[in-house]
């Protein structure tokens, strides 16, 4: 009997001809979906070039940090992973990425202000960056928060 061989492992038809096909089919899967992650990104960043706003890919968004408010915590230079999030899935310390007059902030949700919500202002969220010696002065209206930090980088 004519014995065959594989394209890998120039090999027996056996257990290590199935490892490296198995290994064929993880390399090309891999590649393949390298190729569509790359698609997406350069989509995301397309999109957010021409409407401004932010682009999420499955829920989720990497943001790099370009201020030291929040060290030691997060540093500059730093690449954060955002979960889009809204008002009700936030809690006190969460560090949320929200707009701001001047494009994003990532700071830390310390608190409500009270007097301002009971004033029926829509501004009423305290932030502040923990490099910070005070809170942020303007007051976050939970329509700007865009999503809460999930992971550093």
């Amino acid at each position: 009997m004519k014995e065959r061989t594989g394209k890998c492992c120039g090999g027996t038809w056996g257990i290590r001809h199935f490892l490296c096909r198995a290994a064929d089919l993880a390399s090309a899967l891999l590649t393949a979906g390298s190729a569509v992650l790359l698609a997406a990104c350069l989509s995301m960043a397309l999109r957010e070039k021409m409407t401004g706003e932010l682009s999420f890919f499955f829920g989720y968004k990497p943001v790099y940090i370009e201020s030291g408010s929040m060290e030691p915590s997060i540093r500059t230079g730093e690449v954060i992973l955002i979960k889009k999030c809204s008002y009700e899935n936030i809690s006190e310390g969460d560090i949320l990425l929200f707009r701001t007059g001047q494009g994003y902030a990532a700071h830390r949700f310390v608190g409500i202000d009270r007097e301002a919500l009971m004033a029926g202002q829509s501004s009423y969220l305290i932030t502040k960056g923990d490099a910070n010696s005070i809170e942020d002065p303007d007051r976050l209206d939970p329509e700007m928060i865009e999503g809460k930090v999930v992971k550093l980088w």
